[in-house]
């Protein structure tokens, strides 16, 4: 049973006020705030230099920032690889921007609770670097025609697809106005995003990029942490079975394995215990950044042996 289903858990709550600036008090910088004020600033500054004269003047496609940052296969398999992550933070209007920050600033910050500011920001980056690369894919297939592609769409569509698995009952409001399950607005969308690329509509190079973002949160929220662990285990551990190995190291048959299984269950069990009451006492944002990627290493490492073990996955 991993440290989210147990009973005390949940933090005890707070109304008013008082959990509400207690909260931000506590609260370490927040990467969605980060990232929402580098997209801004790199806008502002794309607006700002804007050509005057020629066939690009007041576009902000002309301008020299968004020239060197957007996403281009031609250009990406020339060397240019850094587009497939700065065009991420490039956007082509006011608009495009608006409802990009804004799905980042709603959908993100549970998950950067949830999740911490470091990991938040890997996935959300991976996120982005899948949606190029499917893009990519879907060019150089002669499915879609490669053109110029900007915009953190597919980063803030994985966090759609990612709350989808993690909070599926959670509401979203469209326009602001019709509730909506996050999960099924996840499916909806997604159907009619491969719906437009199987079409080859407008603005189908867009929708892959999202359909490929949304598709990564959920297998991420799925499958992400026991990866990671299973990553990382081997990793460090080469000589153990899963893990690389040395040519010729012998792996000989013994309860020495089973042993240490024990003894880091052991170990995982007070330190989540321990954290537990912490947060119990003192709230969530109590936990430093090491107590939170021990928690998260300790919860990945149970989720791992339960799917060994064969048992079914909680959602």
């Amino acid at each position: 049973m991993g440290w989210q289903d147990r009973q005390y858990a949940s933090p005890p709550p707070r109304s008013g006020l008082e959990g509400m600036y207690s909260s931000y008090a506590r609260r370490p910088r927040s990467m969605v705030t980060t990232l929402i004020v580098i997209n801004v600033a790199i806008y502002i500054l794309c607006s700002m230099s804007t050509p005057s004269r020629g066939p690009l003047s007041g576009e902000i496609f002309g301008s020299p920032l968004f020239q060197f940052g957007f996403m281009e296969t031609g250009l990406v398999l020339k060397g240019q690889v850094w587009r497939i992550v700065t065009s991420d933070y490039l956007h082509w209007g006011i608009w495009h921007i608006f409802l990009n920050m804004l799905g980042l600033h709603f959908l993100g910050r549970p998950l950067e609770q949830l999740w911490g500011p470091r990991k938040f920001f890997g996935v959300y980056t991976v996120a982005g670097i899948i949606a190029s690369l499917f893009y990519m894919a879907l060019n150089l297939a002669g499915w879609l025609p490669s053109g110029p592609a900007a915009g953190a769409s597919g980063c803030v569509l994985a966090l759609l697809g990612a709350g989808a698995v993690l909070f599926p009952r959670a509401e979203l409001l469209i326009y602001g106005i019709f509730p909506v399950k996050m999960r099924t607005a996840a499916i909806v969308l997604s159907a009619a995003y491969a719906f437009n690329i199987f079409q080859k509509g407008g603005n189908a190079g867009g929708d892959a990029c999202h359909l490929a973002g949304l598709a990564f949160g959920v297998w991420w929220s799925l499958q992400g942490d026991a990866w990671w662990f299973r990553w990382r285990r081997n990793v460090r551990n080469p000589g153990i079975a899963g893990g690389s190995g040395f040519a010729g190291r012998p792996r000989t048959p013994s309860t020495s394995g089973f042993r240490e299984r024990m003894k880091q269950r052991r170990d995982d069990a007070q330190l989540v215990d321990r954290l537990l009451d912490k947060i119990h006492d003192r709230g969530i944002t109590s936990l430093t950044e090491r107590e939170k990627r021990e928690l998260a290493d300790a919860t990945a490492r149970q989720q791992f042996e339960e799917k060994q073990q064969g048992r079914p996955d909680r959602i």
